[in-house]
């Protein structure tokens, strides 16, 4: 079973995430980020981008503030979030390579549920991946386990027989507090060095390669 996080690892969704942070600072009369580090922000959910991008601002940090500003920002990603998307060169050619050999691929990401099938539907295709995940209020956002443990248990697959794709420290906790295989992509949102830093048991720098990686 091979199961991939969304962005940096499929997709390309830094210029998505980008525009729509800045045009909700915009609303808000707030200075604008650069695309650098937007990318530094990402991995943990919109609520820690979101807090992130408004600490580095220097805006103001009460609460009520803040909800407002975390809301305007989700409605206007979740309205378009496949605007200026895009998926890496070679993901699809080696994931087809995959289907083709019977294997059960699966996404999981710390996007909200509903955003993520969006995202990939619009990219793949509907139905094309056997099951997408994205973050819910039941279960706690990577690096927690809960989710692959979900994953999982829905398809009844051993941990030996699951291999996790991502591209941030997050996921390459969420693998090792999982137990399973885990895989750093070095084409997405985080330097080799900080994947190297988490000790992932591969690292590969072009999405080409995952076609050849298999559990034995």
């Amino acid at each position: 079973m091979y199961i991939f996080d969304i962005d940096g690892t499929l997709l390309n969704t830094i210029d998505s995430i980008s525009f729509h942070i800045n045009k909700t600072l915009k609303e808000f009369g707030l200075g604008k980020i650069d695309k650098e580090k937007v990318r530094a922000f990402v991995g943990n959910g919109p609520v820690v981008l979101v807090n992130k991008t408004l600490d580095f601002l220097g805006a103001s940090d009460e609460e009520d503030f803040r909800k407002k500003f975390l809301d305007t920002y989700n409605k206007s990603y979740d309205d378009d979030p496949t605007y200026l998307l895009k998926a890496y060169e070679g993901i699809k050619e080696s994931i087809d390579i995959l289907k083709g050999r019977g294997e059960i691929i699966a996404c999981f990401s710390n996007k909200p549920d509903s955003t993520c099938k969006k995202v990939i539907s619009h990219v793949f295709g509907k139905d094309y991946f056997d099951f997408i995940l994205g973050y819910k209020e039941s279960y706690e956002r990577k690096p927690s386990p809960e989710g692959i443990m979900i994953i999982k248990e829905r398809f009844g697959v051993n941990f030996s027989d699951i291999l996790y794709f991502g591209d941030s420290e997050v996921d390459m906790k969420c693998g090792k507090n999982s137990g399973i295989f885990t895989v750093g992509c070095s084409w997405g949102f985080r330097s080799r060095e900080v994947l190297e830093k988490e000790n992932p048991d591969l690292i590969i720098d072009d999405p080409k390669e995952i076609k050849d990686i298999r559990r034995i």
